[in-house]
């Protein structure tokens, strides 16, 4: 284990709720013990000595004027009236709900080389908090209480957390909601926490540039798959191969919306089953990115690898913070990384779903029109797609040509300019023909003896 002091830490405890069938103390006095505790609990978090600003504040004895220093669910400090109210739900609520406290600690200059503490309280009420009881399995934040203060009056600032039930909010594996038996916050749920908490508070300082070009990097990629860009990169593919398993990809997506009874305007690549024709569905679309991204001189290959380096930038950074704290590092199941990662390759798959099935559809419509049959085959929209591209350049050589024959036939009377072509070739042959015949005496030179 590191030696390095952590940035954050954070230890908890715990009481069983008085009805629980694991709560053993028999003892004549523990519920009116637990009533006591209540009070004092709150009493202790709401302490305004206990939250100091600065030096001059400490020795002044100045406070941050709040009468009372406890943070609610909505950001709020609590009230004297407040206080009375909490004492009261939570003597109600640990009948049957376990009591949940923590306190987090900090190094001195970590918080306020980043982050205010005011910034921090808002961010610990409305999101650190709700992430970090939806994690532990809580299902609705609002069947939840919780209260928190931060004190500040010793060497390592501090924030004193507590959390109960207010109903049965517990969902378990089987999907039915109960209290929440287990006491203990496993390691697993105290790192999701210390995450938070650390995103947070760094989140200025070096989280948001990081993630700020990442999405400007994704948005840049995207910007290649957008249907209302001049440079949607699908397209102005003209591979026929690709237009080949573009127009492939869009048969058998027909095919599946039909099955489906699917009439909707778009596609959404994940929504698609994996059955035997969605298997080769998916199959297709990941070739046909694949290709795309295969060339190592495209802006594409580019891109994607700005945003490469990008997440694993973030990684880094998720894999130092883990270091900072002694944490065992997960980085294969960051969430934050596999969730951008997700995000791009189900934004080009749905790109490419989308315009396959259009360029299909739309084909079909130019072969229909010309035979005005209705049994169409991808042979036969190869073969239109094929011919239409040869036509596009077939029509804007000849349109130049013929302009330029015209313009030399009408505008100048000499055949040089009227025949353009027929001259070069004639003069190239006299000049070959003049070159034959100088080499030609300079290799009989070296048969002359004589000289």
């Amino acid at each position: 284990m590191s030696k390095k002091s952590p940035n954050v830490i954070f230890k908890s405890k715990y009481c069983l709720a008085l009805s629980s069938i694991d709560n053993k103390n028999k003892s004549s006095n523990y519920k009116e013990d637990r009533l006591k505790d209540v009070d004092d609990m709150v009493d202790y978090f709401s302490n305004v000595k206990k939250k100091v600003v600065g030096m001059f504040e400490y020795y002044m004895g100045h406070t941050r004027g709040e009468s009372v220093n406890l943070v609610l669910e909505n950001g709020n400090y609590a009230t004297k009236q407040d206080v009375k109210k909490i004492k009261n739900d939570y003597k109600k609520y640990i009948e049957k709900s376990n009591l949940w406290k923590g306190i987090i600690s900090f190094k001195p200059e970590y918080i306020s080389e980043n982050i205010s503490i005011k910034d921090l309280e808002q961010k610990m009420a409305k999101e650190i908090m709700p992430q970090f009881l939806k994690y532990c399995g809580f299902k609705d934040i609002k069947n939840m209480s919780y209260v928190f203060s931060i004190h500040t009056n010793k060497k390592h600032p501090h924030i004193h957390i507590a959390f109960i039930e207010k109903k049965p909010n517990y969902l378990y594996c089987d999907n039915k909601v109960n209290y929440r038996r287990k006491g203990k916050i496993t390691i697993d749920e105290q790192r999701y926490l210390k995450r938070l908490i650390e995103l947070t508070i760094e989140r200025e300082k070096y989280y948001n540039p990081m993630l700020k070009k990442t999405n400007e990097d994704i948005d840049y990629l995207k910007s290649y798959f957008d249907p209302n860009e001049k440079n949607f990169i699908l397209k102005n593919a003209n591979e026929i191969f690709v237009e080949e398993k573009i127009l492939k990809l869009g048969e058998l997506l027909k095919e599946y919306r039909s099955l489906n009874n699917q009439n909707s305007k778009k596609i959404k690549y994940n929504s698609i089953k994996n059955n035997d024709l969605g298997k080769e569905i998916k199959l297709l679309t990941k070739d046909i990115k694949k290709y795309l991204f295969n060339d190592e001189t495209s802006i594409l290959y580019s891109s994607k690898k700005d945003i490469e380096k990008d997440l694993d930038s973030l990684n880094q950074y998720f894999e130092k913070l883990d270091n900072d704290n002694n944490i065992k590092s997960n980085i294969s199941g960051n969430s934050i990384v596999n969730k951008k990662e997700e995000y791009i390759d189900n934004y080009i798959y749905n790109s490419i779903v989308n315009h396959s099935l259009y360029k299909y559809e739309k084909v079909s419509m130019i072969v229909k029109s010309k035979t005005h049959s209705d049994k169409i085959t991808i042979e036969d929209l190869i073969q239109e797609i094929a011919y239409q591209n040869n036509l596009k350049e077939v029509k804007q050589n000849n349109q130049q040509i013929r302009k330029k024959v015209l313009d030399n036939y009408f505008k100048n009377g000499n055949t040089i300019n009227m025949f353009p072509s027929k001259y070069k070739m004639e003069k190239a042959i006299k000049n070959i023909n003049y070159e034959m015949e100088k080499a030609s005496q300079e290799f009989s030179k070296l048969f002359d003896y004589e000289k």
